[in-house]
């Protein structure tokens, strides 16, 4: 029997990327997925693909961000499944920017994207899980949410927030038989980094991670299915970071200014 075999699981940015990735790997272990994105016809791509290779799924374009529209989609996937039983949180974004360059409205978008929704997914998720029986919640918050970087302020800080509010539901909600972790990548191959390739990209990994290999969306997918499976029923309120050693090691490689300038 497959892993998620007669279980439903929503996946947000499933349109491309770690999203795309791991719609399809929970699809293969069995699961029936609503696909979530802001772009409707990425989301349909991958149901379609689901679909195509004898899956079920159903794509949802829609703005996590919506508090109404957050709270319809738990309720159309119990209507259209019959149940929910993981939520995996991936759609966010990105920007760089300090406390000064950062202007309010970029900071509070990031925010309400990265850090707001995933409180919105919780909240009326949890609900049906608690009629199911109980379920799981996965939150990609990434290495920044745990240690800061330059450049990276509403980023950092929004992420951080989404680990806090992670950790605070699996212990308000483990004896509901409701898990919550949060898997926190280091660089991943995806959509989210075009514009960072070639030299610079591989300066990057040279200087930061220490494994010798690029991280595929494939290995968050594949830890995401370990942390939605029974075999990591006593892991919840944990950041598993997936980045090939950087946050072990992590420094910054500046050269300081010499002393006689």
């Amino acid at each position: 029997m497959k892993r998620f075999e007669n279980r439903v699981v929503a996946i947000t940015g499933g349109g491309s990327g770690m999203g795309k990735i791991s719609s399809i790997r929970f699809a293969q272990e069995g699961a029936a997925i609503a696909v979530v994105d802001i772009n409707g016809k990425t989301a349909q791509a991958t149901a379609d693909e689901i679909i195509a290779s004898g899956g079920k799924a159903k794509a949802y374009a829609m703005d996590i961000t919506d508090e109404e529209a957050v709270k319809n989609l738990f309720d159309d996937i119990v209507a259209t499944f019959g149940r929910i039983d993981v939520y995996f949180t991936i759609a966010g974004i990105s920007p760089i920017g300090t406390a000064v360059t950062t202007t309010y409205a970029d900071f509070r978008k990031v925010v309400a994207l990265d850090m707001d929704s995933v409180f919105l997914g919780s909240k009326y998720c949890i609900p049906h899980m608690i009629q199911n029986g109980g379920g799981v919640i996965l939150n990609l918050v990434g290495t920044y949410g745990i240690r800061p970087t330059p450049n990276k302020l509403g980023y950092s800080a929004a992420k951080a927030g989404a680990l806090s509010i992670t950790r605070s539901v699996a212990i308000d909600f483990a004896r509901d038989n409701i898990r919550c972790n949060a898997i926190c990548p280091g660089f991943v191959n995806t959509p989210l980094n075009n514009g960072f390739e070639g030299e610079a990209r591989q300066r990057f990994l040279n200087t930061y991670q220490p494994a010798p290999f690029e991280i595929q969306a494939q290995d968050i997918a594949e830890t995401a299915l370990f942390l939605a499976s029974d075999d990591a029923r006593a892991i919840t309120g944990q950041a598993i970071v997936v980045d090939g050693g950087t946050e072990a090691a992590l420094y910054l490689n500046y050269k300081r200014p010499s002393a006689d300038k």
